[in-house]
């Protein structure tokens, strides 16, 4: 940060749900990365050489009904700041700060979407600029984005545990999928699972996708029950400590893949096998897109999806068994920071995602795993079986159990 900058970061905000009734407050990942508090009606202000921290002064009456808030010693502790002051006198610590610091630093986009709530941040701005015309703005993203996409020891470590909470979760449905159970009831059974192992739940919409709904990319409804020929393409990562997991794995819903599922799925798992070591420093996911592509073209061949002659009249055939990414990066948020041309370094966290999705057969078949960028890359979820013959030997075990 140069001399005369300042930042100024709001925490997030209690979401309405409906009536008097909010939804579970979650903290902007920013906000937590920063300071890791995780209480709402937060400010960091933070300059080149210190830092305050503004949290609500505690009262007795809310401690009553919603329990204890943070206190300046408990805050010092959580987040390394020595300056805990209350959100009182943030307007006074400010305007003195202003007087000195003529760059403010506000974490928003570069450009700010519309059609979205406001932040606490926009909201901030939008009044800023009226008040004080003559200061610089700048965003604060690209180095938040700098910052966040190498992970730091501890990050990895709750990474580590999230995606080991999900394997958990994963082991659960290898025990109780069978035909006519419900989508919705494998869903509440993961959210148990989650739950009781000590994530905060799940890091994204889960999807349990049977038949042919593990078609639809983002099929969230979970409201279909799954038959004795079906796939079921579940998509679902724990929470944990605010990190992400994301893993998808396609199981049978008999216990036994039909040759023709087993056919396709092993395509899918060689592509993914055979091009993951090109995970590496110096290349981008747009790269990795390509490889992916071109080799799972040849298996959409292979299996009579198209001929060579209709790659020739139409070059991006393929997209029509393949339409997503294979790969996006990973982190506090499940699609963190990071684009497909950011180059990848060692540290950074990257979902490996090939697919295959046929929806004339009632075939949707997603394998992901999430990966550690090294100069060899490391599975992170490489535990959690995709193999399809030990999927099926341990549905089996379930079967005679």
């Amino acid at each position: 940060m140069g001399k005369e900058e300042l930042v100024v970061m709001f925490s997030g905000q209690r979401m309405p749900r409906n009536g008097d009734q909010y939804f579970p407050f979650r903290q902007d990942s920013d906000f937590f990365y920063l300071t890791g508090i995780e209480q709402p009606d937060s400010i960091l202000v933070l300059n080149k050489s210190d830092a305050f921290l503004f949290i609500t002064e505690p009262s007795g009456q809310v401690a009553l009904w919603e329990g204890q808030q943070l206190d300046a010693e408990k805050a010092r502790g959580i987040s390394g700041i020595e300056n805990i002051r209350w959100l009182g006198e943030f307007e006074k610590i400010t305007e003195k700060l202003l007087q000195t610091h003529h760059t403010i630093c506000f974490n928003l986009p570069e450009k700010i979407p519309s059609g979205k709530p406001p932040s606490r941040d926009a909201l901030y701005l939008e009044e800023f600029t009226k008040t004080h015309p003559f200061h610089r703005i700048r965003s604060l993203r690209p180095r938040m984005k700098k910052l966040r996409l190498k992970k730091e020891p501890e990050e990895l470590e709750h990474i580590r545990g999230a995606i080991g909470i999900t394997h958990q979760a994963f082991n659960r449905v290898l025990q109780i999928l069978k035909p006519g159970i419900k989508e919705k009831t494998i869903e509440a059974e993961i959210t148990h699972q989650l739950i009781i192992s000590g994530a905060q739940g799940f890091a994204f919409d889960p999807i349990m996708a049977s038949g042919n709904n593990a078609t639809t990319l983002h099929y969230t409804a979970n409201s279909a029950i799954c038959k004795n020929e079906d796939l079921l393409l579940m998509d679902f990562g724990a929470e944990y400590r605010n990190y992400a997991a994301d893993i998808t794995r396609t199981i049978p819903v008999s216990g036994k893949y039909t040759p023709r599922q087993k056919e396709c799925y092993q395509a899918v798992l060689e592509v993914m096998n055979e091009l993951m070591d090109e995970i590496k420093p110096g290349t981008t996911i747009a790269q990795l897109q390509q490889q992916v592509a071109r080799a799972l073209s040849q298996k959409h061949q292979q299996l009579g999806l198209y001929t060579t002659s209709d790659v020739k009249e139409e070059e991006n055939r393929w997209k029509k068994y393949f339409p997503h990414g294979v790969s996006h990066f990973m982190g506090l948020d499940v699609h963190d920071y990071g684009d497909k041309n950011t180059v990848l370094e060692k540290g950074m966290v990257i979902s490996w995602e090939p697919g295959l999705y046929i929806p004339e057969e009632d075939i949707g078949i997603r394998i992901e795993d999430d990966i550690l960028v090294d100069d060899k890359p490391v599975n992170l979820s490489g535990d959690i079986p995709k193999d399809p013959g030990q999927i099926e030997s341990l549905m089996q075990e379930k079967a005679t159990t």
